[in-house]
């Protein structure tokens, strides 16, 4: 036969192991709803490895508007040369 002490100990274990069910279907649930974002993000750091491992591709953009319209690239190397200042300065801080 089982003291007090056995019996309430095994009340409480049932009541844990019944809190922990509940917590384990939120989780899923919570889960679920992360699920979207987390392919965004796993799909946007498989395209940084990508242009990693293939830095001509970045070449492209630059060179198509070399092509296509010289003042063009002239006005997007005065403005990204006028957005690293603003870095180093401090005034931005990535």
């Amino acid at each position: 036969m089982m003291n007090a002490k056995a019996v309430a100990l095994m009340h409480k274990r049932n009541a844990l192991v019944a809190q922990i069910a509940i917590e384990r279907v939120a989780l899923a649930q919570q889960g679920a709803a992360l699920r979207p974002a987390v392919r965004v993000i796993g799909k946007v750091s498989a395209g940084i490895r990508y242009l990693k491992s293939h830095p001509g591709i970045l070449l492209l953009p630059i060179a198509t508007l070399t092509l296509w319209r010289p003042k063009g690239l002239w006005a997007f190397a005065v403005s990204g040369l006028g957005l690293w200042r603003l870095v180093r300065r401090g005034w931005l801080r990535p």
